[in-house]
C-alpha cells in the first residue's frame, strides 16, 4: 500500500528508513527525514488477534524505577499512543482488567479491532490501581477466548509477576504452558518485577514458546515500538531517494546473512559489525534495530527460535564491543516476510537474515 513516509516513520517509531544497497552503511540526512517522499509500504501481520491484560492491581501505583510515573499510569499512556498508529490489518483484540477482589474485569470483548472504540476502551482503565492481581483467572478466562479464535494471537500481558491464588491448583506458568501447547499463542509480557522470585517468574511465563518475550517496562518506555512488533512488521519495496545533506540523523546497511540453521556471525561481516560499534559509541544518542528472519525450511517454531538466536548473537557483538544493551533493539520474526524466493538456494539465503537500522541521532 502507499504510505507517506511520516506514516512509516510513526508506525516504526524510529527515524530512520530501511532500505537495500552495498554493505556500506547508506546515510540518511535530516534534509531527507524533513521532506515528504513516496513509498511503498507493507504492514505485514505478526498476529491475527490480540488480547491486553492490564494490570490494575494495587501494586501497579509504584513509581517506574528511574521515572516520577506509576506503573499504571506508564502502561495505560503507552497503550494510548500505540493504538494511534496502530494500521488496521483486520484483527480481533479485546482489553481486560487484571487485578480487582473476587473477579477479573472486562473493559472490551474479544472484537474486530476499531482504533476509536479501542481508544474509548483504553479511557476507561483506571487511573489509580486497586485491588490483587488477578493472574491466574486472566489466563484461564484466556483458554476460553481462544476457543473461539482462528490465526495466532499475541497475549500483551502487563504484570509485576505478583498473583493472589485462586482455588486451581495450577500455577500461572502451568496454565500458560497448557494454553500454549493447545493454541497458536504467543506471550508478550511487559514485566514491572522488582523482586528476583518475581523476575523469575515472569522471565518463565515468556519463555514458554520461541514467540514469547518479556519486555522491562522502563525498556517500553524508551521503545515503545516493542509493542507494534507483537502485530506487524513493515516492508519497504521502494522508495524516493533524495540529495544528502552533511547533518546525519541515521543510517541502514544491508542484511548480514546466515548459513542455514545457523546463528554464527560469517567473518566477511565481523569487521563492519566493529565498525558499527565504534559509530554507536561515539555517538551516545543512538540506538540500533536488530530484526531476525529465517527461510521457510522446518517448522515455524523453529524458525522463529533461529532467528531470535541470530538478532541475540549480533546483539551480544555490539555488547562486547561496549555498546549498552538499553541502547539494541531486538525483534524477530521467523520466515515472516521474506526478502527472496524460499523455492530457491538464493532466496533462501537472502531470508537468512538480520536487518540492522540505526536511529536516535
Amino acid at each position: 500500500m502507499k504510505k507517506q513516509l511520516g506514516l512509516l516513520l510513526s508506525a516504526v517509531g524510529l527515524v530512520l528508513l530501511i532500505v537495500q544497497g552495498a554493505w556500506a552503511f547508506e546515510l540518511i540526512t535530516r534534509d531527507v527525514i524533513e521532506k515528504q517522499i513516496i513509498t511503498n509500504v507493507d504492514f505485514i501481520k505478526t498476529a491475527d488477534n490480540f488480547v491486553i491484560f492490564f494490570d490494575g492491581s494495587s501494586n501497579a501505583n509504584q513509581l517506574v524505577p528511574g521515572t516520577n510515573m506509576t506503573k499504571i499510569a506508564a502502561a495505560k499512556m503507552l497503550l494510548a499512543e500505540r493504538n494511534q498508529i496502530l494500521p488496521d490489518l483486520g484483527y480481533r483484540c479485546g482489553l481486560y482488567l487484571l487485578s480487582g477482589f473476587t473477579a477479573l474485569k472486562t473493559i472490551q470483548e474479544m472484537q474486530p479491532y476499531d482504533r476509536a472504540a479501542f481508544g474509548r476502551a483504553i479511557d476507561q482503565l483506571p487511573d489509580k490501581g486497586e485491588g490483587n492481581s488477578l493472574l491466574q483467572p486472566a489466563l484461564l478466562k484466556l483458554e476460553k477466548i481462544l476457543e473461539g479464535l482462528t490465526g495466532r494471537t499475541s497475549v500483551i500481558l502487563f504484570t509485576d509477576g505478583t498473583y493472589t491464588e485462586t482455588t486451581d491448583p495450577r500455577k500461572p506458568l502451568e496454565i500458560a504452558q497448557s494454553i500454549a501447547a493447545k493454541h497458536n499463542v504467543q506471550f508478550y509480557v511487559i514485566s514491572s518485577a522488582e523482586r528476583d522470585n518475581q523476575r523469575k517468574m515472569v522471565k518463565k511465563v515468556a519463555s514458554i514458546n520461541a514467540g514469547s518475550r518479556v519486555i522491562p517496562v522502563q525498556a517500553f518506555l524508551v521503545h515503545p515500538e516493542y509493542l507494534s512488533g507483537a502485530l506487524f512488521t513493515v516492508k519497504v519495496t521502494s522508495y524516493t531517494k533524495l540529495t544528502a545533506r552533511p547533518e546525519v540523523v541515521g543510517f541502514t546497511t544491508k542484511d548480514i546473512l546466515f548459513d542455514s540453521n545457523s546463528d554464527m556471525i560469517r567473518a566477511e561481516y565481523r569487521e563492519k559489525l566493529d565498525k558499527l560499534g565504534a559509530f554507536l559509541k561515539d555517538n551516545p544518542k543512538s540506538f540500533v534495530v536488530l530484526q531476525g528472519f529465517s527461510d521457510a525450511s522446518g517448522s515455524e517454531e523453529r524458525n522463529l527460535a533461529i532467528s531470535e538466536k541470530r538478532v541475540v548473537r549480533v546483539s551480544r557483538h555490539l555488547t562486547a564491543l561496549g555498546v549498552g544493551s538499553d541502547r539494541i533493539v531486538t525483534l524477530w520474526y521467523g520466515q515472516t516476510n521474506p526478502a527472496g524466493d524460499n523455492n530457491t538456494k538464493e532466496g533462501r539465503q537472502l531470508n537468512r537474515r538480520v536487518e540492522i537500522a540505526v536511529g536516535g541521532l
